[in-house]
């Protein structure tokens, strides 16, 4: 079976044609031409494409979205997928929305169903593509009138889980969305919540309002209950697969990485993470909405997103999930300029009640985990290096 590099190098390449042909073919349709939208590498689980189509149906052209992966599809894997081997790597493919992983996802894609279900109108709502990782997840934002509600499109049996860790987390008073009904095949339908994710607010003055005291009072307010979820690695857990990631999408600096992504290893182990505590798994920039209607012990903070990963962690993770991700916002684009002050001013706070090394040491951490995403549409490597910088910064910042 071919490596991560391998497969890395054929889904980002331009050998992928025939591959996208087999896919298309049981529909009838034939490949005119293809981009690539962007590839994603999960450390140990697998890498897909994502590609554009214009295909042909006899004179007919139509607009296809085809999804290729090297990981293994599910037991009862929909007959849309396709499987092959190509250029030495077994591959399964499929079209947009029938992803052989999210039994859902045709639903929550089909706007007639979704009006009737979500809205009971028999007029079709619209919907509109929020974020789609392939085997993963999606999620879509359905309106219909003044009515929004979006849905989060999850593994087979995952839904209810969902559905009770945010009724659970709801009771504990936090500011997450509230489920609408019952899940649907698979798709759990949650309300919409005020404000606007917080890179917004940084990118305006530094999220000025939002105060270290705030997200810790977030966290806190985190239930007890949580302790008895299962537990998730965090990312810096997993530094050693995340550096391997960032080598296969910057090969140029292989050497550098492994290094740091060994010391980074090494400094995790010998820093204390705290006890073990509620925690939120995935705290980032886009999980915090913000808005001038936030008060009380939450500040700005009008809703806590994606929730999928709270259970028992530390809450050092958290904090340095929160303060790399800002970090790096300016290798996203410059107009983020605000960014370091705020990574000041949120460090300068958590300082007080985690050990200040052991949030740089995960801070670098997360950050060496976000270098390969930089590369995953083929943009050129200098945003990969810029964050590859940042991580080598924490790592050399510790007190």
């Amino acid at each position: 079976m071919a490596g991560p590099e391998q497969a890395v190098a054929l889904l980002s390449g331009s050998r992928v044609g025939p591959v996208l042909e087999a896919a298309l073919a049981p529909a009838g349709l034939s490949v005119q031409r293809w981009t690539r939208r962007r590839v994603h590498h999960r450390p140990g689980a697998g890498v897909t494409g994502i590609y554009d189509v214009v295909a042909l149906d006899g004179v007919r052209r139509t607009a296809e979205v085809v999804c290729v992966s090297t990981a293994s599809p599910p037991a009862g894997t929909s007959p849309g997928s396709v499987r092959s081997r190509y250029a030495g790597t077994e591959l399964v493919a499929w079209r947009h929305p029938h992803d052989p992983w999210l039994p859902g996802l045709p639903w929550a894609s089909s706007p007639a169903d979704v009006g009737r279900e979500v809205f009971s109108s028999a007029v079709p709502a619209e919907l509109t593509e929020v974020s789609y990782r392939p085997t993963r997840r999606a999620v879509l934002r359905a309106s219909h009138g003044a009515q929004v509600r979006y849905l989060k499109v999850l593994r087979e049996g995952r839904a209810a889980a969902l559905h009770a860790r945010h009724r659970m987390l709801l009771e504990a008073g936090l500011p997450v969305p509230a489920p609408d009904g019952d899940p649907v095949q698979d798709v759990v339908v949650l309300r919409q919540l005020p404000g606007a994710p917080l890179a917004a607010s940084v990118r305006d003055d530094g999220a000025a309002a939002l105060h270290p005291e705030h997200v810790l009072a977030l966290l806190d307010a985190l239930p007890a209950a949580a302790l008895e979820l299962p537990a998730r690695p965090s990312w810096t857990d997993r530094v050693l697969a995340y550096g391997h990631a960032a080598a296969v999408a910057l090969p140029e600096e292989r050497a550098r990485i492994e290094r740091l992504a060994v010391a980074i290893d090494r400094a995790r182990r010998d820093t204390d993470p705290g006890p073990t505590v509620p925690a939120h798994g995935d705290l980032y920039e886009a999980n915090l909405l913000v808005g001038p209607d936030g008060c009380g012990e939450f500040g700005p903070v009008t809703g806590l997103l994606d929730v999928d990963a709270v259970g028992p962690g530390h809450r050092v993770d958290d904090l340095a999930c929160l303060v790399a991700h800002l970090a790096v916002l300016p290798t996203v684009h410059d107009r983020y300029a605000h960014a370091p002050a705020a990574v000041e001013r949120l460090l300068a706070g958590f300082d007080d009640v985690v050990d200040p090394a052991a949030l740089r040491v995960r801070c670098a951490g997360v950050a060496l985990s976000l270098v390969a995403g930089a590369r995953r549409s083929g943009g050129p490597p200098h945003r990969a290096r810029r964050r590859l910088a940042v991580a080598e910064r924490f790592r050399t910042d510790i007190r």
